[in-house]
């Protein structure tokens, strides 16, 4: 497929990572030469220097023959234009990465001529939401048009699973009810076997039925009670968000800012949250404000230091679950590292909301698992595979990939050996990126 990408920030460099791997011919656009620069240098991609939402210049690059056009500079109405610019060159797929809820009706982009629209501001915060209230949770991930959730956890002391092989597990607890799919031990990543032992502090991610996987967290943590409040550190636009949400669903929600406008502003928007002005690393005031009490914490200003800092001082002192937001995606990992519960990167989410648009051949998605050297793929069962109709134990399945679930249109299976994939079938499949070509070919 011919791309085009508006923007090679963050974002950009990450989804043309992602799509150049998959031999995709990737042209990046962007007005800074720094960024071009750098871009230059660690992208397998044609970079070139100028207004991505110039007609004559996405007509120098080929605008007419591109398959799809991302637009994810920083700002929203440069990302709006180079969508309707590549609607007149009849691209057929327009992707912008839109902020500013002015722009949306009922929540959701309606500008005519793009395609879709992302808000990474709303992609986080439902993030964060998911992440709440489930409090094992470190990463979640939805799949089938939410059918179908992965979620990533951390293997508490004294939990149920300590020192068991999954077979021992599956024979206690049922063999339907979840797959783990992967273990991150000492970072490093294992695609498991029956034979495999969970260890503490082992992080897993679990695949299952959305609605039905929750219960399945139980085995791999100590229970834990609902939710009831929660301490926000930000009264930016993600912070008011989930504020609100959480208010609207009965959770007593603290929200902390130190400028005084925004503290202000917040104040008169927002009706069940008590907004304070104040510094959120301050510990006297963390302490007057019952921290110690809290189900979660979640910082969420911009200043994504202040952010690490407020939540491991949380969590030292008796906050019961910490989420951050982190704006470089390189951070993610060193926030758990030190300490974090969950850390949620909205340039993170909103690639993997865009990398959903992309299908080529069997292959309709790839999600890449944060902290993680695994990927999800999601795949469709086309007539003629030679997987059809066969018991998948007696498949030449690739070492290092696995079935994690079989999406059928009126259910969806957690696999065990016996199962098959039947033609429409779509399939998440599990595996390190040295099996995920081999995987492509016994789909293809």
């Amino acid at each position: 497929m011919k791309i085009i990408i508006v923007g090679a920030g963050a974002v950009g460099s990450i989804v043309a990572e992602r799509l150049a791997e998959g031999r995709h011919d990737v042209t990046l656009l962007e007005a800074n030469e720094a960024i071009v620069a750098e871009a230059q240098e660690h992208l397998d991609a044609l970079v070139v220097q100028g207004n991505g939402a110039s007609a004559a210049l996405l007509q120098e690059v080929g605008v007419e023959k591109a398959d799809i056009l991302i637009a994810v500079t920083n700002v929203d109405e440069i990302n709006i234009l180079a969508c309707l610019q590549a609607q007149r060159f009849g691209v057929p797929t327009k992707l912008a990465r839109v902020r500013n809820s002015d722009y949306y009706e009922k929540g959701r982009g309606d500008i005519e001529g793009i395609d879709a629209m992302i808000n990474p501001d709303r992609v986080a915060v439902e993030e964060i939401h998911e992440l709440l209230l489930k409090k094992a949770a470190t990463d979640i991930y939805e799949f089938a048009d939410d059918r179908v959730q992965v979620i990533g956890a951390r293997v508490g002391p004294g939990a149920q699973v300590v020192d068991k092989s999954l077979r021992e597990i599956e024979l206690e607890v049922g063999s339907r009810w979840a797959l783990v799919a992967a273990i991150t031990r000492d970072h490093h990543t294992i695609i498991p076997c029956g034979e495999d032992v969970l260890q503490e502090n082992d992080q897993v991610f679990v695949v299952g039925r959305t609605g039905k996987i929750a219960d399945a967290l139980q085995y791999f943590t100590v229970p834990s009670q609902p939710v009831e409040s929660v301490m926000i550190l930000g009264a930016t636009r993600a912070g008011i968000n989930l504020a609100r949400r959480l208010g609207n669903e009965g959770i007593a929600v603290k929200l902390i800012d130190a400028d005084s406008d925004r503290a202000l502003r917040a104040s008169n928007r927002l009706e069940k949250a008590l907004v304070l002005h104040g510094d959120a690393t301050d510990l006297e005031l963390l302490r007057s404000e019952g921290i110690g009490d809290m189900d979660g914490f979640v910082a969420v200003s911009n200043d994504e230091e202040m952010n690490l800092t407020a939540s491991l001082l949380a969590r030292y002192h008796g906050a019961k679950k910490t989420v951050c937001l982190i704006k470089r995606p390189n951070y993610v990992p060193l926030a758990t590292i030190i300490g974090v519960d969950a850390a949620v990167s909205p340039r993170l989410s909103t690639a993997d909301a865009i990398m959903r648009y992309f299908a080529q051949g069997s292959v309709l998605s790839t999600t890449h698992l944060r902290e993680n050297e695994a990927e999800i793929m999601e795949l469709e069962a086309r007539a003629g595979s030679s997987i059809l109709n066969k018991p998948l134990h007696t498949l030449e399945f690739p070492r290092h990939a696995i079935v994690g679930a079989i999406i059928k249109p009126y259910q969806v299976v957690i696999p065990r050996g016996g199962d098959t994939i039947e033609a429409g079938d779509k399939v998440l499949v599990f595996a390190l990126p040295r099996a995920a070509r081999a995987v492509q070919k016994l789909f293809g």
